[in-house]
């Protein structure tokens, strides 16, 4: 199943549900699945997701890159944040949509 999940399209959802206001101004395929109000800790797993994302494309592909202990740190706790906000909200309704969102997201937009 994992494989199935493209880092690219996740980072797409996540950009869209970190620049949401708010449930309504989520494009109209995820709107109408998501029940307001939607829950503060999607937005930061969202770009959680995305700063983490990037950080690792720079730590893989920037050979010039340099990361200090307290940037180390600053992303790990980030990590474990998420996991925890992740904890807090995977048993609401919302959280399956975020999910579906996250593999279906290219496909729900045709």
């Amino acid at each position: 199943m994992q494989r199935a999940f493209d880092h690219g399209r996740m980072k797409e959802v996540c950009q869209t549900y970190w620049r949401a206001t708010a449930a309504s101004s989520l494009p109209r395929h995820l709107n109408q699945l998501v029940m307001p109000p939607s829950e503060p800790e999607f937005k930061r797993i969202a770009n959680a997701f995305v700063e983490l994302q990037e950080a690792r494309h720079t730590a893989d592909y920037d050979a010039g890159a340099l990361f200090d202990r307290n940037d180390v740190l600053q992303k790990i706790d980030l990590a474990e944040r998420a996991f925890s906000d992740w904890n807090i909200i995977k048993s609401k309704p919302n959280a399956n949509v975020f999910l579906a969102a996250l593999l279906l997201n290219s496909l729900w937009r045709k």
